[in-house]
């Protein structure tokens, strides 16, 4: 489910990175935590559209920006969790509405470091708080989340401004939540089904040679991502090939994957600083933008699907 994508002046990510790799705060114990904490039911709600209540039982977690529901129930514990760069904060994270909420900003920003390595950027703040909770609470349930917020552009959006989904590594995320899944989460929506079964998809999928490799067909992003390089009709041709590895169906992408494949493709949709660092011209794109969820979606399909 894609979240929606608000264009806010807020702090960049790549700004906390930057921070807290160069000034890390002392490490707490994680295990700790856990304990003062004793947290048997947690549950985090995202960003995408849909209704929610708090939880009956435990903590339930929100973000900044995430809308109160109409009738909002007060049972329940709501926890907020805010960037960092909104208030004159030495962490990452602000957390509201716990005794603990400085404990947990420390705890919040040792994660976000930590995953920092293995994504390659700052991590969101929905997988920053999926993996502290695996760690804290004895079940987790996440809600309004499929770390896939759609790298759709609208018409209207200038090609000098950027998605702010689009500074995360959304592969490399759902590549760490997928080791985290066992009978202690539930978590519905991380789930994919192929792209042409989904209600996203408005174009008819090709059944091509299955001796081609859409992995080497998705290479050619690698040699025309910097805008500075491309010409019109290059990119007009680069347009076209997206398309068409859009309506490639899920079986083939899968008959060729491997994890190494997948892991290189990560890089293919973000840019964790986008004011300093030259993006990708197809993520800035207008119609080229309109053939990425598909592509993403059914490299997704494939990283969750092979076996660990």
């Amino acid at each position: 489910m894609p979240y929606s994508q608000p264009l806010a002046d807020v702090p960049q990510p790549h700004t906390h990175m930057h921070r807290q790799l160069a000034k890390p705060q002392p490490r707490i114990s994680l295990k700790a935590l856990a304990e003062q904490l004793k947290l048997e039911q947690a549950t985090i709600i995202g960003n995408a559209s849909g209704e929610w209540q708090p939880a009956a039982k435990g903590l339930t977690f929100i973000f900044n920006g995430t809308q109160c529901p109409q009738h909002f129930t007060p049972h329940g514990h709501v926890v907020t969790i805010a960037n960092g760069g909104f208030a004159e904060s030495q962490y990452a994270f602000e957390v509201q509405g716990h005794p603990q909420s400085l404990q947990l900003a420390k705890a919040l920003t040792q994660v976000a470091t930590d995953l920092t390595a293995t994504l390659g950027c700052w991590p969101s703040s929905g997988l920053t708080a999926i993996v502290l909770m695996m760690t804290l609470a004895q079940q987790l349930q996440v809600q309004r989340m499929s770390l896939l917020p759609s790298l759709r552009r609208s018409v209207e959006l200038p090609e000098t401004v950027h998605l702010p989904c689009m500074v995360h590594n959304w592969l490399g995320e759902r590549r760490i939540a997928k080791a985290l899944l066992c009978e202690r989460l539930d978590w519905a929506e991380f789930t994919l089904t192929p792209w042409e079964q989904t209600t996203e998809a408005t174009h008819q999928v090709n059944f091509v040679n299955e001796s081609e490799d859409p992995f080497s067909k998705l290479d050619i992003l690698r040699q025309y991502r910097l805008v500075e390089s491309v010409n019109e009709d290059t990119k007009q041709g680069i347009r076209q090939h997206l398309a068409e590895l859009a309506c490639i169906p899920s079986a083939i992408w899968l008959q060729c994957a491997d994890k190494a494949k997948l892991i290189a493709c990560e890089s293919l949709f973000f840019n964790h600083q986008p004011e300093t660092q030259l993006s990708h011209w197809y993520l800035m794109d207008y119609q080229a933008s309109q053939w990425l969820d598909a592509i993403r979606h059914q490299l997704a399909y494939c990283q969750q699907q092979l076996a660990d």
